[in-house]
C-alpha cells in the first residue's frame, strides 16, 4: 500500500465525528476517562457552538482543561480544537498543553488563509482538519488551488478535509430537509466535485452533518451514500447519530469477501463473486480501503438461513 492510501485509510479511525460546544458539562469527564467517550472523535467547538458572550468562558475551560492532571490521553477519542478564527487559533497554540489534542478544526478554510494555518504547526505534532463551507468554493478552480496548498503542507499535516454542508446550503438560503439526502438536494454536485477532486489525490474526505436529529432513517441512507462516494468520516450533531454512522460504515460480507479475493496473491486477472466482476488490477485500491473500513468499522455477520431456506 502507498503512503497516501496508508494516510487516507488511516482516516477511518476518526470514525464519527461529534462537535460539543467546548462549556458542554460533560466534556471534563470525557477528557478525563470517567465518562465513556460518545463518539471516536470530537470536535470541542469555541465558534458555531458558542454564542459570542461564552468565548471567553470558553477559552478559558479549554485552558483548565488541558492543564489538569486528570487529562487521559490514552483513554480519551481524538480530539480536536474549533476556534473562531486564525487569530485565536495563535492564542490558543500558546497554551500550556495544547499537544495534548490532535489539531485544530479550520473554520471556512480558503486558499488564502491555508499558508498561515500550516505554519501554525511549526514545532509541534498538531494537524488540521480544513472545514470547506464558503461559497467561493463552488467554482472548482478555487477547490484545486485549496488542494494543491494542503498538498503542499504534506499529508502528514491533514487529518481529514470536512465540508460544511449548512454554510454552503446558507449560502444558497437555504437549509436541510426532512426526508432529503445531502445527494437529493443542491449539494450533490458539490459532494461529488470535492471528493472527485481532494480524495483522487489522496486527501481523506469527511461528509457533512446531518442535522435533522430525529429523522434517523434518512441520516442512513445518507450514510450509505458517503460510504460509496469514498467519504472516510462523517459529523454528527448529537450522540444519537453516532451509532447509525459507524453502523453504516459497517461493510457488508459479500464486498469483504470481494476484497479479500481480490488481493489474494493467486487470483486471477478477471473472475467473479456473487456474479460480480473482480479484477485486481483494477480493483484492488477499491479492496485495501474496504479491509480498512472492516479493520475499523466491522463486517456483521450473514443472515444464517434456515434448513428449510
Amino acid at each position: 500500500m502507498t503512503l497516501v492510501a496508508s494516510h487516507m485509510f488511516a482516516a477511518y479511525g476518526l470514525g464519527a465525528t461529534l462537535y460539543m460546544p467546548v462549556i458542554h458539562p460533560k466534556v471534563p469527564d470525557i477528557m478525563s476517562g470517567r465518562a465513556p467517550a460518545p463518539a471516536s472523535s470530537i470536535v470541542l467547538c469555541l465558534e458555531d457552538a458558542l454564542h459570542e458572550t461564552d468565548v471567553e468562558r470558553g477559552v478559558r475551560t479549554l485552558t483548565e482543561l488541558l492543564a489538569g492532571r486528570e487529562l487521559e490521553l490514552d483513554a480519551r477519542p481524538h480530539v480536536f480544537v474549533r476556534p473562531r478564527s486564525y487569530d485565536m487559533a495563535c492564542r490558543l497554540r500558546a497554551i500550556r498543553g495544547i499537544d495534548r489534542v490532535d489539531g485544530f478544526v479550520i473554520p471556512k478554510a480558503r486558499p488564502e488563509t491555508i499558508p498561515d494555518w500550516t505554519s501554525l504547526l511549526n514545532g509541534t505534532r498538531l494537524r488540521l482538519m480544513p472545514t470547506l463551507e464558503t461559497p467561493d468554493l463552488f467554482e472548482p478552480s478555487r477547490l484545486i488551488q485549496l488542494r494543491d496548498l494542503l498538498l503542499g503542507a504534506g499529508l502528514d499535516r491533514i487529518a481529514a478535509v470536512r465540508l460544511g454542508g449548512n454554510d454552503l446550503l446558507g449560502a444558497m438560503a437555504l437549509r436541510r430537509v426532512r426526508g432529503v439526502t445531502a445527494y437529493e438536494g443542491p449539494l450533490g454536485w458539490f459532494l461529488s466535485m470535492a471528493t472527485g477532486l481532494l480524495t483522487s489525490s489522496g486527501l481523506p474526505v469527511a461528509a457533512p452533518v446531518f442535522d435533522i436529529i430525529g429523522d434517523l432513517e434518512t441520516l442512513r441512507r445518507e450514510v450509505e451514500r458517503d460510504v460509496q462516494m469514498g467519504f472516510v468520516s462523517k459529523t454528527a450533531i448529537h450522540p444519537v447519530q453516532v451509532p447509525v454512522i459507524e453502523g453504516a460504515f459497517a461493510v457488508p460480507p459479500e464486498e469483504l469477501a470481494a476484497a479479500e479475493a481480490i488481493l489474494d496473491r493467486d487470483a486471477r486477472a478477471v473472475f467473479q463473486v456473487g456474479g460480480v466482476m473482480c479484477e485486481p488490477a483494477t480493483h484492488a485500491s477499491w479492496a485495501r480501503r474496504t479491509l480498512a473500513r472492516a479493520d475499523r468499522f466491522g463486517s456483521p455477520a450473514p443472515p444464517v438461513r434456515s434448513a428449510a431456506g
